[in-house]
């Protein structure tokens, strides 16, 4: 009776011993989920979980334990590894495998930076983001193995906002290294701002980067801008102020509003500029009345406008796009700035202007022998050329009575041509490929002035009539009009910046 009773008694300790194991087996797999001892982490007294930015940036933490524990809740488990796996897929894909460190519950980590982990684990558990400048980089390295895109996210927000001339260039590199579109696309971002200020930066790059810069320059919804581009009334008053400013269209559904963006970098009562752009630059080129100590001169000046900085850099003839490069194309000699008419001196040279080497070349001078020419308020939208020939059939008066010409333009391999006479507006095309001129349509009776634009088959120009800006469908030559600008209609030019 003893010997079976012994005999009980050991199988009812083994039996124990194998429940014991198991329950701790399950307990295991299914604790893991929520608990993590990389090091020890207990809950923190609520005084130690409350310390200031300037604590986080001591090494208080390094020797006090409470600054290095860590709870999801104030009576759950040590460290709540969901928590932790919502913030990184590295430990989300830890927690569901079957690895070593899984079951013993224990993960080396003795390569990432303790200082960069404390960061970590304040961003994760107490949504707490303060990373020094000068350890971004051990940041990112740690943030992209550890796959933590949202503390990821908050570290470039940071860099984009430290980042500079000198820095840039190596996190480019680091961005490669650690293959890494959105680091990539930060310093970018940055590169793209910067383009013509910074030329030398982006000099080195492969040439799928260039096009990347220049993609992000034009990257969301452009804005139509307006700007006086002449006014040659002698005045000193608000109004003259008022129109000294780049305007853009606010739109709001149907409905829109004229914001100012910025002064024009000058300050004259008499001014005569053209405008073209080129890479999301506007550049503003023409001159200015101002005083000397005998009267006035008039003085040259050229500048170029940044919409991403909204800031201006100083850099009479009429401009154009074309292949990279702005060709100045004629122009008028103003000594006095008054309105030319037929007497005026007429410049007659070609120039063109390399915005990354910032510099000026001759081109060729114009194909005009008879001076003795209209001028029309178009005569800032030229065509652009190396060397000169004449387009066959011409525009002859039997086919169209054009003494007036609003607008030249170019769209969809066409330029796009539109004047009038006392009595109607005419649109026509002409098709480079093929040499011939399209259909003469006649529309509405309107007034356009100044230097005009064209986007999506549209052409916006402005009028004399109630400070107006309209857009014309070159389809249906329907006119549409926008909000009338906050200064009376003169002279404007229109365009598209992306900001």
């Amino acid at each position: 009776m003893a010997n079976l009773w012994q005999v009980m008694v050991v199988g009812l300790m083994y039996f124990c011993t194998w429940l014991k194991r198991s329950l701790e087996q399950i307990q295991r797999c299914l604790s893991f989920k929520s608990s993590l001892n990389w090091i020890e982490f207990r809950q923190a007294d609520s005084d130690a979980v409350q310390e200031d930015s300037d604590n986080l940036q001591s090494d208080t933490w390094r020797t006090n334990q409470e600054y290095r524990t860590y709870r999801h809740q104030s009576n759950g488990p040590m460290v709540d590894l969901e928590k932790l796996a919502d913030c990184s897929e590295y430990f989300k894909a830890l927690s569901h495998s079957c690895m070593r460190e899984t079951s013993e519950r224990l993960v080396h980590l003795e390569h990432v930076p303790s200082q960069v982990f404390h960061s970590l684990l304040q961003f994760c558990f107490l949504q707490r983001f303060c990373v020094p400048e000068d350890l971004l980089v051990e940041h990112l390295r740690v943030s992209t193995y550890l796959l933590a895109s949202r503390f990821t996210n908050h570290l470039l927000i940071a860099l984009s906002q430290a980042l500079t001339e000198r820095t840039c260039l190596g996190y480019l590199q680091l961005a490669e290294e650690l293959c890494s579109e959105e680091l990539q696309e930060t310093v970018l971002t940055y590169l793209s701002k910067y383009l013509l200020e910074h030329p030398h930066l982006s000099k080195g790059l492969n040439p799928h980067l260039k096009v990347e810069l220049l993609r992000l320059r034009s990257k969301g919804t452009p804005h139509l801008c307006c700007l006086r581009k002449e006014n040659l009334t002698s005045r000193n008053d608000p109004e003259t102020d008022a129109a000294r400013k780049l305007f853009r269209l606010e739109e709001d559904g149907d409905e829109g509003k004229w914001s100012s963006c910025t002064d024009l970098p000058f300050c004259a009562d008499k001014w005569c500029f053209t405008t073209a752009v080129l890479y999301n630059y506007l550049y503003l080129i023409g001159g200015y009345r101002h005083r000397v100590k005998k009267g006035y001169e008039f003085k040259m000046a050229s500048f170029r406008y940044n919409p991403l900085t909204n800031q201006w850099h100083r850099r009479h003839f009429s401009a154009a796009v074309c292949e990279g490069k702005i060709f100045a194309v004629g122009g008028w000699y103003l000594d006095s700035l008054v309105t030319p008419d037929s007497s005026t001196g007429v410049y007659t040279a070609v120039e063109k202007y390399d915005p990354w080497m910032d510099t000026w070349e001759f081109v060729s001078s114009l194909p005009l022998t008879d001076f003795q020419f209209s001028l029309s308020l178009s005569h800032d939208s030229p065509l652009t050329t190396n060397c000169w020939c004449e387009l066959l059939p011409t525009l002859t008066r039997s086919s169209a009575e054009l003494p007036i010409l609003h607008f030249l333009g170019a769209a969809n391999s066409q330029l796009i041509v539109i004047g009038g006479n006392n009595s109607e507006t005419m649109v026509t095309s002409f098709c480079v490929d093929s040499q011939k001129w399209g259909r003469i349509r006649a529309m509405e009776k309107t007034t356009l002035i100044g230097q005009g634009t064209v986007l999506h088959n549209e052409v916006y120009m402005s009028g004399l009539k109630d400070n107006s800006v309209i857009k014309l469908n070159l389809h249906s030559l329907s006119l549409c009009p926008f909000p009338s600008l906050p200064v009376s209609t003169c002279y404007e030019s229109l365009f598209h910046l992306y900001f």
